[in-house]
């Protein structure tokens, strides 16, 4: 290799050189832009999973007000039975006891 070939060499290594590191300031964007992307998913799952959990003990109290009510009117008419009987019961022994 005469002294051209070695400069034309140098400077065609220095180009590549160049070109690799603008290739790789542009890759490392990318991956800084991609981290933070990744870390605000990992937020949002998260958030999403307490969301998830405090639905779940809303549906369940919610569920619990819901049934209170049907609850109610089956103790209601119970007594209410439970007092015809009675009355019943009481009117036929004052009739024939």
């Amino acid at each position: 290799m005469d002294n051209d070939e070695m400069i034309k060499a140098i400077t065609e290594n220095t180009q590549r050189s160049k070109s690799n590191s603008h290739r790789l300031n542009e890759l490392s964007e990318s991956v800084v832009a991609l981290n933070k992307m990744a870390t605000a998913l990992e937020v949002l799952a998260t958030k999403q999973n307490v969301m998830a959990e405090t639905v779940h003990t809303i549906n369940k109290k919610v569920s619990a007000l819901e049934s209170r009510p049907i609850n109610r009117i089956y103790s209601i008419i119970g007594y209410i039975i439970a007092a015809v009987i009675s009355a019943s019961v009481g009117a036929w022994f004052g009739f024939y006891v």
